[in-house]
């Protein structure tokens, strides 16, 4: 072989070598990928949290209760449903009556030293709907949402931090299934 040919044959290198297809190979599978994803779900009904659309009725509905933090929720989430939320009963098409609003820890369990390592953290609300006449809409309808939360005694700041964030997120969970309901 002559020594242009050796050097030919040494220098360049085939263009579609593998290192350099990996990328494309890569990025090609994870498109498809996604569009596998977004195909399932839009087949299956999956749609993103949007508005409710509540009935007419609860144009403006006055929210009773003793939870003023679950109250305030409740009337900013109708809000975002497009009702407006009245501050007079007098004028109220409906009332949403938030008749039992409790919020419970308990043991879960335990270490070797009987010292609490999980808790349940559950919030239970009971809600009747009214409306001005005061004929019964929606009887006296129960909610129970729950949530596990691991604790360690040497992370009590944290924990309680946690612990009051999913509290939070089960008030915001028992607001959005009265308003689906």
């Amino acid at each position: 072989m002559s020594d242009a040919a050796r050097r030919y044959n040494g220098a360049h290198r085939t263009v579609f070598a593998p290192e350099i297809l990996q990328p494309r190979r890569n990025m090609l599978k994870r498109a498809l990928l996604y569009a596998t994803a977004v195909i399932v779900l839009s087949a299956c009904g999956f749609h993103l949290r949007g508005q409710v659309e509540l009935a007419p009725l609860l144009s403006a509905p006055w929210v009773k209760s003793s939870d003023a933090a679950l109250a305030a929720d409740l009337r900013n989430a109708l809000r975002q449903s497009g009702v407006t939320p009245v501050k007079d009963p007098a004028v109220a098409t409906a009332i949403i009556d938030l008749v039992s609003v409790n919020y419970s820890r308990s043991v879960q369990s335990v270490d070797a030293r009987g010292i609490a390592t999980g808790y349940r953290l559950k919030y239970h609300v009971i809600y009747r709907v009214v409306d001005r006449s005061g004929r019964l809409l929606v009887d006296n309808t129960g909610l129970s949402v729950t949530r596990d939360l691991a604790y360690q005694s040497d992370q009590v700041l944290q924990k309680q931090k946690e612990e009051k964030i999913l509290r939070e997120a089960l008030r915001q969970d028992v607001v959005r299934q009265i308003i689906r309901r």
